[in-house]
C-alpha cells in the first residue's frame, strides 16, 4: 500500500490522502492521518479510488482516524450516537472518495456509511467540507 498525501488550500482546507494497492494493515494509513492531524489538518478526505481490497484492519484505521479527529473537534459522544442512531449524522470532519464496489461493500457491511460520507466525485467530496 502507497498513501501520498496533498493539501488542498480552500476554506477549510482539506488534506487529502490517496491509498493505491489493498489496505491489508493499519499502521500507514494511521500514521499518515497523524501526522498530517500533528501538522495542523482538521478535515481528511481518504481517496480509495485505487484499492482493490480492504481487510478489517484498514477499517480499524479508518475508525482510530474518525475518532482522532472527531475528539479533536470536540463532539459530544452522546449527540454523535443519537444522531448515528437517528441516521441523521455524517462526519464533517473525514469523508471517503470513490471505493470500488468489493470496499464500499465492506464499509456498508460495517456500518461506516452511516457516519461517513462516501462520494464518487472529487469536486463533490471537496466541497462537502463546511
Amino acid at each position: 500500500m502507497d498513501i501520498s498525501m496533498l493539501r488542498e488550500l480552500r476554506e477549510p482546507p482539506v488534506t487529502v490522502l490517496r491509498v493505491t494497492g489493498p489496505i491489508t494493515e493499519s499502521a500507514a494509513l494511521v500514521d499518515q492521518a497523524q501526522a498530517a492531524f500533528d501538522k495542523g489538518a482538521r478535515h481528511i478526505l481518504i481517496d480509495l479510488s485505487n484499492v482493490p481490497y480492504m481487510a478489517t484492519s484498514g477499517l480499524r484505521a479508518l475508525h482510530s482516524i474518525y475518532m482522532m479527529l472527531r475528539e479533536a473537534a470536540g463532539a459530544d459522544a452522546a449527540a454523535v450516537g443519537s444522531g448515528i442512531s437517528a441516521g441523521t449524522y455524517a462526519s464533517p470532519n473525514l469523508k471517503l472518495l470513490g471505493p470500488n464496489k468489493h470496499v464500499l461493500e465492506a464499509l456498508k457491511t460495517a456500518g461506516y456509511d452511516m457516519f461517513l460520507q462516501i462520494h464518487t466525485n472529487y469536486q463533490q467530496a471537496l466541497d462537502s467540507f463546511v
